[in-house]
């Protein structure tokens, strides 16, 4: 599976950045944008997975809007708002919505959503590389770097800072690699502006262990007490 890509209709501003920052730094795509004239501008002129909608104000417009998008593409549809009561919820799900988030909600939930739909989309992609991965058993970065393999075929998309570690470890399967190491190897791509402390190697593993433990699979990258980590699963 390709990395994620996500598109965000809110005509909140402020609200729809912290969205979008928050879906980068988990490693989706994600491009905003205010209307639905906007909307379907930009899903003309380019490839997106799933579109998020916040439809709060909408009213029957944001249901028109969802059928719209349920009737025409296999898009997964995500929608939010506001002050959404049961009935709107279930209005929208009956519209072609995959997931229905009242607001305000967590980001991070926002990304675990997407992520599990994304999981289930038909993309009929990288099905031979798939395949390739699971007769080998080995896991594999593909799309640049940007997604991680599993043997049985899972994939999960990473944020900047796990494909720097997840590529580094990988680079020497077997062998543990210092939590020095790795935040030497963020400092040289990301610049001394990215986090690359010993306390902020672990976080960013513990984050990568648990993202992996809610597509499924059993992430082998094991602690190695007194110097860093390894993975062992190769």
């Amino acid at each position: 599976m390709n990395q994620l890509r996500i598109l965000m209709m809110s005509p909140d501003e402020a609200a729809r950045a912290v969205a979008v920052s928050a879906l980068l730094q988990a490693g989706i795509s994600a491009r905003g944008c205010s209307t639905s004239l906007e909307l379907f501008g930009l899903l003309n002129g380019g490839a997106y997975d799933v579109v998020v909608l916040d439809v709060g104000t909408l009213g029957e417009i944001g249901y028109a809007l969802v059928a719209r998008l349920r009737g025409s593409s296999s898009l997964g549809i995500v929608v939010m708002g506001s002050n959404m009561s049961v009935e709107s919820r279930l209005r929208c799900l009956q519209s072609g919505a995959d997931a229905c988030l009242p607001e305000p909600q967590d980001p991070r939930e926002l990304a675990c959503i997407l992520l599990s739909l994304a999981r289930r989309l038909p993309t009929g992609q990288d099905e031979e590389g798939l395949a390739d991965a699971a007769a080998n058993g080995q896991w594999e970065l593909r799309d640049q770097g940007w997604t991680l393999a599993a043997p049985s075929g899972t994939t999960i998309s990473l944020s900047a800072n796990e494909r720097l570690i997840v590529r580094s470890l990988l680079e020497v399967a077997g062998r543990a690699v210092g939590r020095s190491e790795l935040g030497e190897e963020l400092q040289v791509e990301g610049g001394t502006a990215r986090a690359s402390g010993s306390r902020s190697i672990d976080v960013i593993v513990s984050r990568l262990r648990r993202k992996a433990e809610l597509a499924g699979v059993i992430l082998p990258i094991r602690t190695v007490y007194g110097s860093g980590y390894l993975f062992a699963d190769q």
